[in-house]
């Protein structure tokens, strides 16, 4: 119940939240759709994929979105391709590998006469690796979902005649693992670290957790008919529950509902309209109020006909009764599957339309962040806490003040979107009562994280001192 409360904690100070003119990110002349994105909330950078009808066949392209983490002006880079072959690539999903500085994109093709999963991995610098081949049963495994999870990779996907997933340690690929004799729509995310799927059977919606090695009993999350198309988001960081959205046949028409993690029977009902509300995305993102305060806050897209055309539409939670639907995107032209994404504090929506004849894909965006001078959020007096050096590629060294060494001093790091990356917490009976620490960059396991700006948060019993400082290449 504590994840619950989590998830919808009321925000005392309301942000000014709109969404901004949309904008044409598809490729002109040519049929865009399908988009995915990276589902969760990154440092400063994103990717979205689709795939795009080009020389009679499908291809999956990308764009990758950068920009600065902290006040939200994300840009999309010129398209890149992942796919270049005669064959009919489709249904991508796409995620970002902490561990790895790069991106991962997986989909299904027919090259090898029936569908398969492959699977590729690229950045901004070299592009997209050579594709990989996942699944080579001789009957169709389809509409594959991916994500990282610290330093391994999961894709889970429908198949005849089941849910199954595999994983990438690194070095080699697992064989196929069951997760369900049946189900269709897979999507993976994660639950407290650990690889967590929601998939259909066309009438309820079911979940599984991998722990201690295996896939846990599949888990019923509805009861009646007619839900479908489950969509899943994890808070940033994956510590905390996980989000369900779905749209459900249940009233007559349809229309979305939600429940969080361990209350799967609670079910929200986020939209109540004589119109078809469908085609859900989730993202549960970091907020950021005037007096410096995180806050997680659930945040769904979704298509509706409301207005007698398909268009995307919004909605947040804050909690405490205080739901807003908004309009996104209400041009008079067909707006179906929206999905979302987010960097830093910069989100995005993104959607197929036919406003152009042919199908593109639009985006838009909104900025969560509500600090007006990044500098402000730097809190330490001079000479309390101090950072050298800084920026630093190898190490830096962590100044301490002597007032702030107690017992009950911590120290920890966190990324730009607050997530923490590093706790010298543990160290505080020996390392803490010194002058000096150390950092090399790494997270709490160990693993080189990507350059960018991080926040050392010095805190004890009265007191809390943060420093900025700058990891680059």
């Amino acid at each position: 119940m504590r994840r619950l409360i989590l998830l919808f904690l009321f925000v005392h100070t309301l942000l000014g939240y709109w969404w901004s003119t949309p904008q044409n990110l598809g490729i002109s002349g040519a049929d865009d759709v399908n988009p995915q994105t990276c589902r969760e909330q990154v440092s400063g950078h994103t990717c979205m994929v689709w795939q795009t009808l080009l020389n009679g066949n499908w291809d999956i392209f990308c764009r990758f979105g950068s920009g600065d983490a902290w006040l939200g002006d994300t840009t999309w880079t010129d398209t890149f391709r992942v796919t270049v072959d005669t064959f009919h690539d489709v249904y991508p999903s796409v995620t970002y590998d902490y561990s790895g500085n790069c991106h991962w994109c997986t989909w299904q093709s027919n090259r090898a006469g029936n569908s398969d999963i492959y699977v590729s991995y690229g950045d901004t610098i070299s592009g997209w690796s050579s594709p990989y081949q996942v699944t080579t049963a001789p009957f169709a495994d389809e509409r594959p979902s991916i994500h990282a999870i610290n330093d391994t990779l999961w894709i889970a996907w429908q198949a005849q005649p089941g849910i199954y997933s595999a994983f990438y340690d690194g070095s080699t690929w697992s064989a196929p693992i069951e997760v369900a004799s049946t189900g269709f729509n897979p999507k993976i995310n994660s639950h407290h670290d650990h690889p967590f799927i929601v998939w259909d059977n066309l009438e309820f919606i079911f979940c599984s957790e991998y722990i201690d090695g295996i896939w846990q009993s599949p888990q019923q999350i509805t009861f009646d008919y007619w839900h479908e198309k489950p969509e899943i988001a994890a808070n940033p960081g994956g510590f905390g529950g996980v989000w369900i959205v779905w749209q459900s046949y249940r009233d007559g028409n349809y229309e979305v509902y939600s429940t969080v993690c361990d209350s799967f029977h609670i079910h929200q009902r986020i939209t109540n309209s004589d119109s078809t509300d469908f085609e859900t995305s989730a993202l549960a993102y970091l907020a950021i109020d005037a007096e410096r305060q995180y806050y997680e806050v659930p945040a769904l897209a979704f298509s509706t006909n409301r207005n007698g055309h398909y268009d995307i539409y919004s909605y947040w939670s804050w909690g405490a009764g205080y739901d807003t639907i908004m309009p996104v995107d209400t041009n008079v032209s067909e707006d179906r599957k929206p999905v979302m994404t987010g960097g830093g504090f910069s989100l995005w929506i993104l959607w197929q339309s036919d406003r152009n004849i042919d199908w593109d894909i639009y985006g838009s965006t909104t900025c969560v962040n509500n600090i007006d001078d990044l500098d402000d959020f730097i809190l330490s007096p001079a000479n309390d806490l101090i950072i050298t050096p800084n920026p630093f590629r190898q190490q830096t060294k962590i100044n301490l003040c002597a007032g702030y060494r107690t017992n009950s001093t911590e120290l920890k790091i966190y990324d730009a979107t607050g997530r923490m990356v590093k706790d010298f917490s543990r160290l505080r009976l020996d390392a803490l009562r010194s002058t000096l620490l150390y950092w090399d960059g790494t997270d709490n396991s160990g693993f080189r994280l990507p350059v960018g700006v991080y926040f050392v948060r010095l805190k004890n019993e009265s007191e809390a001192l943060t420093e900025k400082v700058v990891l680059v290449e």
